[in-house]
């Protein structure tokens, strides 16, 4: 207990899938580095196989009920003793919701915190008493984060205590103007959480094989072509992400295939439902509902694959599209999810973000390969991505932060108390 940096690291989220599908190397390289991990995170499919890589400690708390008082209060009473018990030297939390409940418990016992916020363009858009409520909602976590106890009764101003991670410039501008009252506000800006591995070691193969690379002995026309095109969509199933706008793309175009990576978010009211998925398989047979699969752009070898990214939802960086450029797959998307890739020209992007502006992607694309310059395309859109978006930059950006709080060497109340009383126990 005499030395702090022999405390564990907490990652917290609002599901353990988060955690497993987009911290995997943040989780490895922490263990790698000696560091003890542990994982705060509602028990779901995945929990297994986040258990293989770390300590998992189940937290009670329900996406569903985000916004009953009740529900909160016991989930943050629940992660209060948790951290008491654990005596962490740092809180890593994700998600709006943990956030709002780490910042508090990290500012009751003097923890140093890393809040990463995964995108809130959806806020920023909102308007009325919604927009107001996560102004609110921001500022509490603010206030908590630069803010700390220091005896049992007495806090003090603490802004080094905490940094705050955006994955893209938009938040940071639409925060900087709804809070231009904030006197100090410490956050990075790092784009997502990187291309995997197993996309990169994968991404000359699919290169080499692809069908888009034009070949002289291709007579294929544009009608055959669209005959062998797969259109992908990979997102949860709600109509904020463009699942309807993708099953109506589907409709127009009965002799292509569309295939579906997603699952039904149950805590949503966005979201399809199963009964809905039973409609569109009948209604439409050129269409598969695949569910949920890791690493679905790896999933099966595609001739002709497209991805489609037609979300408005906000997110904070789309890393399907840079999967998808790092296998050399075309990316058709909307506006609002092209804009949070600071990279431009490595997609088509749809403006208007209608079925219209999504046929017109579809004839630029055919025409691009017909004309030789898609495949280049490609390429220059593969090298971007993997220059700039690597799960291995993103990582060491985040541990470049971990290492610049700990530097700060803060006095942590909960951790210092119980270092005194190891120290005289004998006098107790």
């Amino acid at each position: 207990m005499k030395d702090i940096n022999q405390r564990p690291i907490i990652l917290v989220s609002n599901s353990s899938w988060y955690l497993f599908h987009y911290r995997k190397l943040l989780i490895q390289k922490i263990k790698k580095e000696k560091h003890h991990l542990i994982a705060l995170a509602p028990y779901d499919s995945t929990s297994k196989d986040l258990s293989n890589f770390l300590v998992h400690i189940p937290w009670r708390m329900s996406r569903k009920k985000n916004q009953n008082l009740y529900s909160f209060f016991i989930s943050f009473l629940r992660m209060l003793l948790l951290i008491r018990a654990i005596k962490p030297k740092l809180i890593h939390s994700h998600t709006l919701q943990a956030n709002l409940i780490s910042s508090i418990v990290s500012s009751f016992f003097g923890i140093n915190c890393v809040l990463s916020f995964a995108g809130i363009g959806r806020f920023s858009k909102s308007k009325g008493l919604s927009k107001l409520f996560f102004i609110y909602i921001f500022k509490i976590i603010y206030f908590f984060s630069n803010y700390q106890r220091g005896t049992r009764f007495k806090y003090f101003f603490n802004p080094n205590r905490s940094i705050f991670i955006f994955q893209n410039q938009n938040d940071i501008d639409f925060l900087g103007k709804e809070l231009n009252n904030l006197k100090t506000f410490n956050f990075s800006l790092i784009p997502g959480s990187g291309i995997p591995y197993s996309y990169i070691s994968k991404s000359n193969i699919f290169s080499k094989n692809s069908r888009w690379k034009k070949s002289p002995h291709n007579y294929l026309n544009r009608k055959a072509l669209l005959c062998k095109v797969t259109f992908i969509y990979c997102a949860r199933l709600l109509k904020s992400k463009g699942i309807l706008l993708f099953l109506k793309l589907a409709k127009l175009n009965p002799n292509s295939k569309f295939l579906i990576f997603g699952s039904i978010d149950s805590s949503s009211k966005d979201s399809l439902t199963k009964n809905d998925i039973l409609i569109f398989t009948r209604k439409c047979k050129n269409v598969s509902f695949m569910d949920n699969k890791l690493n679905p752009l790896l999933y099966k070898k595609i001739n002709y694959p497209v991805l489609i990214v037609p979300s408005i939802y906000g997110e904070g960086f789309p890393r399907g599209i840079i999967e998808a450029n790092t296998l050399s797959i075309p990316v058709i998307s909307s506006k609002e999810a092209a804009e949070k890739i600071p990279i431009k020209n490595i997609c088509y992007v749809n403006k208007k973000n209608n079925i219209s502006g999504y046929e017109k992607c579809i004839n630029k694309l055919t025409n691009e390969y017909f004309s030789g310059k898609l495949y280049l395309k490609l390429e220059n859109a593969k090298e971007k991505a993997i220059m700039n978006f690597s799960e291995k930059k993103i990582v060491e950006k985040t541990i470049e932060i971990y290492e610049y709080l700990n530097k700060k060497r803060n006095e942590s109340y909960l951790l210092n108390k119980d270092r005194d009383k190891l120290d005289n126990w004998i006098a107790q």
